[in-house]
């Protein structure tokens, strides 16, 4: 049986955050930090700044440094990240890539490169650390989606769009599958948000009602809510954090 939902308190929990050395990933591992877990950053880059920004802080993290495309990989983080704290409690798959190719550009090797990162990297980290959750029968996943996938795209094309929206169908499948279990299972749909991603293209801040475009923290935040016991009676959803472009 699931806990009642309670305040935000992390301490003592052990989560791993893919795509955590920069953006979006490295502010919802701080954010998770701060509020007493302790952190894997997983990334294809490395991801010592994110460690030692944590541990600066008085927390614990550790990096591991591989892609999302890899299983080996992610088992691997899985497995030094148990030896480490001696067990696991969540995961938040944070890590991709955009692509604003139109449909008559977007090449086959484009279009699987995408989904590959995306909707398969996503799958594969759940997929890595859901024995863990299985046998102790709680945990807490959260999957970056992006408002893209369900508005059929702001400024991207058909490969991310489609990517994205296989990540909020899989929340779905994987919220039904893992409930019994005691495993809530949720996402986060961003607006266009201020990363290296973004940098360079036509978004500005009023393209929400809110008058900006997102920051980092602003996605983690809601992240941090999703992981935490305050959502203990939440799941199979996809929280829209855009700052109002889409009112669901």
């Amino acid at each position: 049986m699931v806990a009642v939902s309670s305040r935000i308190d992390l301490a003592g929990q052990v989560f791993m955050v893919t795509g955590a050395s920069q953006g979006i990933g490295q502010a919802v591992a701080w954010s998770l930090a701060r509020e007493g877990a302790k952190v894997t950053v997983f990334d294809i880059l490395d991801g010592r700044a994110t460690t030692t920004g944590i541990e600066r802080s008085g927390g614990e993290a550790i990096a591991h440094q591989g892609s999302v495309t890899d299983p080996r990989s992610l088992e691997e983080a899985v497995a030094k990240t148990v030896r480490r704290w001696g067990g696991i409690d969540g995961v938040v798959t944070a890590a991709g890539v955009v692509s604003r190719s139109d449909l008559g550009s977007t090449d086959l090797s484009e279009w699987h490169k995408v989904l590959d990162v995306n909707l398969v990297g996503t799958f594969n980290a759940v997929r890595s650390v859901y024995p863990h959750l299985e046998e102790r029968r709680q945990g807490k996943v959260v999957c970056i989606g992006s408002v893209a996938g369900k508005v059929g795209g702001v400024i991207s094309g058909p490969a991310y769009v489609a990517s994205k929206g296989g990540i909020h169908a899989l929340v779905k499948w994987l919220a039904k599958t893992a409930a019994p279990l005691g495993i809530n299972v949720n996402g986060v749909a961003p607006g266009p948000v201020y990363t290296s991603m973004t940098a360079g293209y036509p978004y500005h801040d009023d393209m929400s009602p809110l008058g900006r475009l997102g920051q980092p923290e602003d996605i983690a935040e809601a992240v941090l809510f999703l992981a935490s016991p305050a959502a203990n009676w939440i799941t199979g959803h996809v929280l829209d954090v855009n700052g109002g472009m889409l009112m669901d």
